[in-house]
């Protein structure tokens, strides 16, 4: 594995623009530093893909992606085998000199990284900086007016103004010294954008020097006055081109995954999708079908190797089944457990040239990413055998069949406990299979709430609860032999009262426009009888 920060990303980025150019797809994976503004905010089956949507939005808005891992697979179809190759970024938002940015923690996602060692040093002290799309126009607007160098007083720190005007002390001193031409002199400091101050308050206070970059460094030559100009004309906007390329850092590498269009490949993807949306696109729209449209212009082809699971699953025969579809499980379960045998000729998967893959560093976004294309691997095999028949396994497959195994689930994101099983990015969502709600009324004088009637139904399998009065409640159940027993339970239970729901009858807005109407219909035959009285 590659660790990228911002001491090897230029380094290292001609290996990651070769390495995502050759890949046939992508997987991810991210780590946040929170993922719940609101910790009462739950996943309910009640949700709609437009409610879902709003809800994850609204939680998340406020933290970042703080590590972005992606792994790229080759297919070496001589060696009926995958290369992986995996890279694991450590992001962290530099501060812009004319814009506060900031993000906020989750203490339990501080503590959740902790557990599973999370280097925050390497975060903190080597993150990579991004721009999304309004800050890398904002930035070179900037750049390009000269507002920073107009306005320097405002945007620099007190540690910054003291480095700055220590150089220039020093480049007036070297001067003073009868300095002969095209000598030089070493200014070192491991800021970018104190590297770029330097460059123009340096060139801007003394008219015979001329100013190169070096690594974590700003070299002075002294050169004639009339070579300046000459010096300036060639070098042009470099040196604005260069701190904007510092600042959209990490952003490089999400343009080009843009650009390159290859298939992206997640676990339980949609809030990864949400936050890079949000981080390095533009902020999240408020419309779900808004996000929709920019998520499959930029990523057309998305797979959800927790859906694949799910799918996958319903396939198996009983002894074949994997405990449950978390990551860790899905990985062992192809690796080394049954999973391992369920078809002949399964690739092979295997790390190429340097990179090392540590084995149980589950939540590390990079390993977690390879985790998720290893077990994309496995499954689209699996689905494209049992497509073309039997007979089919004898032979090594090529990527194109292994890939059209999965053809049917491209962009079907996998949604937590709402009304629907999944998102479809690339099309209409589905229509719900989910039973119809019930509805809940307690007899007599007795109040309910909602806590209390999901504890009553939590035997009958998932229930969630959505109260509309002190006497009312509204449930929804997750399958429908669940809603049957659950019928057939309190079909002659004296204190409370359960049954399908009927909006016309049950909902208060129908009841309160019911008798609306009829307040409305009585008291327009009460104008016509007294109109007719007075006849």
């Amino acid at each position: 594995m590659y660790e990228v920060t911002d001491k090897n990303f230029e380094e290292l980025y001609p290996k990651i623009e070769e390495t995502l150019k050759k890949a046939v797809f992508l997987a991810i994976d991210t780590e946040f530093s929170g993922l719940k503004t609101d910790f009462f905010v739950k996943e309910s089956l009640f949700d709609s893909p437009d409610e879902r949507y709003v809800k994850v939005k609204n939680n998340i808005q406020p933290f970042i992606i703080i590590q972005f891992g992606f792994t790229a697979f080759h297919h070496i179809r001589e060696k009926n085998a995958y290369g992986a190759e995996t890279f694991n970024f450590y992001l962290l938002p530099r501060s812009i000199p004319t814009k506060n940015r900031h993000f906020v923690w989750q203490i339990t996602a501080l503590e959740f990284l902790a557990v599973y060692k999370f280097d925050f040093n390497k975060f903190a002290y080597t993150g990579i900086s991004y721009l999304d799309e309004a800050d890398e126009i904002e930035l070179r607007n900037e750049l390009h007016e000269d507002i920073l160098m107009r306005h320097l007083e405002r945007f620099i720190s007190n540690k910054d103004s003291d480095e700055l005007r220590d150089s220039r002390n020093k480049v007036a001193d070297w001067l003073r010294q009868k300095t002969e031409p095209y000598a030089a002199m070493e200014i070192e400091t491991d800021s970018p954008f104190l590297q770029y101050l330097m460059h123009k308050e340096l060139r801007y206070q003394f008219p015979d020097i001329w100013t190169y970059p070096g690594k974590r460094k700003v070299i002075v030559i002294k050169v004639a006055k009339d070579e300046r100009h000459d010096l300036e004309v060639k070098e042009g906007d470099e040196l604005d081109q260069t701190l904007l390329d510092y600042y959209i850092g990490f952003s490089k590498v999400f343009k080009l995954m843009v650009t390159l269009k290859k298939p992206i490949v997640g676990h339980n993807v949609l809030t990864d999708l949400m936050y890079m949306h949000q981080q390095f696109y533009k902020s999240l729209p408020k419309k779900y079908t808004e996000f929709k449209e920019n998520i499959h212009r930029l990523f057309p082809l998305v797979y959800d190797t927790k859906l694949l699971s799910y799918e996958l699953r319903k396939t198996l025969q009983k002894e074949e089944k994997f405990a449950n579809n978390a990551l860790n499980t899905l990985y062992y379960y192809f690796k080394d457990a049954r999973g391992k045998h369920l078809t002949l000729n399964s690739p092979l998967i295997c790390s190429v040239d340097n990179s090392t893959l540590e084995v149980d560093s589950f939540h590390d976004a990079g390993w977690d990413s390879y985790c998720a294309g290893y077990c994309f691997i496995k499954m689209a095999h699996t689905f494209a055998v049992k497509k073309r028949g039997t007979g089919s396994h004898y032979k090594p497959m090529t990527n194109i069949e292994i890939m059209n195994g999965v053809t049917p689930f491209v962009n079907h994101i996998n949604i937590i406990r709402g009304n629907v099983s999944f998102l479809n990015l690339g099309g209409p969502d589905p229509i719900s299979v989910r039973p119809e709600w019930l509805f809940v009324e307690a007899l007599g004088k007795k109040t309910i709430c909602a806590s209390e009637i999901a504890e009553l139904l939590s035997s009958f399998g998932n229930v969630d609860v959505k109260p509309f009065s002190s006497k009312r409640a509204l449930v929804a159940v997750a399958n429908h032999a669940s809603a049957r027993d659950i019928l057939k339970h309190f079909k002659s239970n004296a204190d409370i009262y359960i049954g399908p729901y009927n909006s016309f009858r049950h909902s208060p807005a129908a009841k309160l426009f019911m008798w609306g109407g009829v307040i409305i219909s009585g008291g327009i035959i009460a104008l016509m009888l007294q109109y007719k009285s007075r006849l």
